[in-house]
């Protein structure tokens, strides 16, 4: 059986507790859009995991509030788990622990993957993450190191390696391993010239954070250290735009600022006006070309906090 998953710390610790029970032995990491576009097909011989509802899988597990307003309904009667939990490995978790108890010794694991996956981080943690947060940034997608030339394909099969790995090792064993420690040096390398393109590319208009990466490449860097910057800490919510498929479609990316939490947008819903979906606190929208200025205006305008009366 196969788990498919998103490629990211959420999505792999999903596939490491599958691994665990005996019931996967294959993992294949998507993209979103892929999905619901029905490039990827799902049969029920998958389980999918921190993904939409997929009625084909033989299970599903999620934790997106945005799911719980799709339309149509997910069946009452559907396979698998949904909560709106801190994250999909925490419902996954939860549901085969009564059956295969072992699992508990993944239980460190699952509670930071739910402190990374809902940003619960101090500024510490956010600019000298360590253990099972650092290993999970360097997972994430968001972070970039799938971007560096000529690394891509040596990138991807070390993530493609960490379900089995985290079943015998725990996250400081990894870290310490050659292959990993060639990743914290690109991520550590980075970190300086990263943050001076968030500085340049980035501007707070009132309360909302916004940059545009859609013309420049962005060095890999901790996602959240933006919200800690002294130029943004005044902004509440940040609204980014990268290129998607070039000439077809951009991601526009929302979320609240993890230390100013003053933000009353709800983030899945707006972002599901637009296609996409999320949590209350952060979503992903993916809109056309055409379509883009005008959506990026819209959900900026959303973002801005009311004028005093």
């Amino acid at each position: 059986m196969k788990a498919i998953i998103r490629g990211d710390f959420d999505g792999i610790v999903c596939s490491t507790i599958l691994k665990a029970t005996g019931l996967i032995d294959e993992v294949e990491m998507v993209k979103i859009k892929d999905l619901t576009d029905g490039k990827v097909k799902v049969t029920d011989n998958d389980i999918v995991c921190n993904l939409p509802y997929q009625p084909d899988a033989f299970l599903w597990f999620d934790h997106h509030s945005s799911e719980s307003k799709r339309t149509p309904d997910i069946p009452i009667d559907y396979r698998g788990g949904f909560n709106l939990a801190p994250s999909a490995t925490e419902v996954v978790y939860q549901y085969f622990l009564p059956f295969h108890p072992h699992i508990k010794r993944f239980a460190e694991l699952v509670r930071d993957t739910d402190i990374l996956d809902s940003a619960d981080l101090t500024k510490e943690e956010v600019f000298h993450p360590t253990g099972n947060l650092l290993l999970g940034l360097l997972l994430d997608p968001r972070t970039g190191l799938d971007r560096v030339a000529g690394l891509e394909q040596e990138y991807e099969a070390w993530k493609y390696s960490i379900p089995g790995l985290l079943c015998d090792h725990d996250s400081e064993e990894i870290l310490a391993m050659p292959e990993a420690k060639k990743w914290q040096d690109v991520y550590w390398e980075n970190q300086e010239s990263a943050i001076k393109t968030l500085i340049n590319q980035s501007e707070l208009i009132e309360n909302v954070i916004f940059s545009d990466f859609r013309d420049v490449n962005l060095e890999p860097i901790n996602r959240f250290i933006l919200y800690a910057l002294p130029e943004f800490e005044s902004g509440n919510v940040s609204v980014q735009i990268s290129v998607g498929d070039p000439g077809v479609w951009n991601e526009i990316s929302v979320g609240h600022s993890i230390f100013n939490r003053s933000s009353m947008v709800d983030v899945g819903d707006l972002c599901a006006w637009y296609g996409g979906g999320g949590h209350r606190s952060v979503g992903v929208c993916r809109p056309s070309e055409e379509d883009t200025e005008q959506v990026l205006s819209e959900i900026i305008a959303s973002c801005k906090e009311p004028l005093p009366s």
